[in-house]
């Protein structure tokens, strides 16, 4: 990954520690985070760490994810973010000791959905792509950085300019951490 590529990159809730080693950066989630909105359960976080540029028009993004074994709910993936009730998340999770879940969450006015599938325990690096087309997006993965499947479109109302990169969340786990080795970004 080329650093200076990531010059226009911000923080959205600065993380716990960021190191920078063999071309990839290393994000270490602080304990308690996510980002969910749900109004019948009365949950509601917005403290997950969001690295993002702000992007207007048509756009692709490409995230690479690598990790070590998930922590239940411990979450790393991409978002495309208006404000704290309008945005969309996807990323992989553990949600029991079966396995990971491959899991999106589309917000719209403070009410979030949820989605997933699962994925082999042993998945431990994961690719996601993320394309705007006007209001409509599509979403896709990869398990090998070559094969992507669409796993999700949506709509989004016409927002001229959109906060789009990763996430990374530990709504249980103090010592999760994640490496993001790949944040490509085109038109």
């Amino acid at each position: 990954m080329h650093f200076e590529a990531l010059e226009n990159f911000e923080w959205y809730n600065d993380p716990e520690n960021v190191r920078f080693e063999d071309d990839a950066m290393i994000i270490y989630a602080r304990e308690g985070t996510d980002f969910w909105q749900s109004v019948h359960r009365g949950f509601k976080k917005d403290d997950g760490h969001f690295f993002f540029c702000r992007q207007a028009g048509d756009f692709f993004l490409t995230l690479k994810w690598k990790f070590e074994a998930l922590d239940k709910f411990s979450q790393c993936g991409i978002m495309m973010r208006v404000d704290e009730r309008n945005w969309f998340k996807a990323s992989i999770m553990n949600e029991s000791s079966g396995g990971n879940v491959l899991a999106s969450s589309l917000t719209i006015g403070g009410h979030s959905d949820w989605a997933g599938f699962n994925l082999p325990r042993d998945v431990c690096e994961i690719w996601y792509r993320l394309n705007r087309v006007g209001d409509d997006y599509i979403l896709s993965y990869s398990l090998d950085g070559v094969t992507f499947i669409k796993m999700r479109m949506f709509y989004m109302q016409s927002y001229e300019e959109v906060k789009t990169g990763a996430y990374i969340a530990s709504p249980n786990m103090a010592d999760f951490h994640a490496e993001l080795s790949m944040v490509k970004l085109g038109i």
